[in-house]
């Protein structure tokens, strides 16, 4: 595995210190995509270490930090995606599950019900911690929690922001650093996100293992 090889070259510890690097990468593309880009002034600050510089990324990069610590179980659950939709919105109450229906961001979504929202939720997070779903690679893991976590669409807002950031929990779990996709592949994102609606995770799978040699080439060229 590349990785393996990776560590073996460079060492453990700046192989950390990469991953730990990459979340700004990875708050920074998740702001982006989702309209809220932050200042470049701020971005560069982040790049540079001063976190304290950029408060447009503190809510993006607290979720990740919560999801870096909750990967070492290998498995999501419900609270922990509450917990990040919280942190990524900079809530000050709990996040709970939506009670009213909203209108789908993709093409082809069969948005849940509210009602049915906590069962479908369940079975999804149910198969992904399952052998089945531990089976799996990181990318194809990922990309079945990411197409089927929109489908559902459990909160009312931030749902894409939610997902966007939990693709870093698959790729951590795996020992894997933090990984990401960028603005200029948004369109191919939507229709990778609606052929997954329909059982067909083969692109949105391979847009995941780009992304996950991105960073990995981050940290090799770092």
């Amino acid at each position: 595995m590349r990785r393996e090889r990776l560590v073996a070259r460079i060492g453990l510890r700046r192989f950390e210190a990469g991953c730990e690097t990459l979340q700004v990468e990875a708050a920074r593309a998740t702001l982006e995509l989702t309209g809220a880009a932050p200042p470049a002034d701020e971005i560069r600050r982040a790049r540079e270490g001063d976190l304290r510089a950029a408060p447009a990324l503190a809510p993006a990069l607290g979720a990740l930090g919560r999801i870096a610590r909750a990967a070492g179980g290998r498995d999501p659950d419900a609270p922990l995606l509450g917990q990040v939709h919280q942190i990524a919105t900079a809530s000050a109450e709990t996040s709970g599950f939506r009670s009213v229906q909203i209108e789908p961001q993709f093409e082809g979504a069969g948005l849940s019900p509210p009602q049915t929202i906590p069962i479908r939720l369940g079975d999804l997070l149910g198969w992904i911690g399952g052998k089945s779903g531990r089976d799996l690679e990181t990318a194809p893991r990922a990309a079945l929690f990411f197409g089927r976590f929109l489908e559902i669409s459990p909160f009312v807002r931030a749902n894409f922001r939610v997902a966007h950031l939990m693709l870093s929990f698959f790729s951590l779990a795996d020992g894997q650093p933090p990984i990401w996709f960028e603005l200029d592949e948004a369109a191919g994102i939507r229709a990778d996100v609606s052929r997954a609606f329909r059982f067909d995770t083969a692109p949105l799978t391979a847009r995941i293992e780009a992304a996950l040699e991105r960073s990995l080439d981050r940290i090799a060229t770092g």
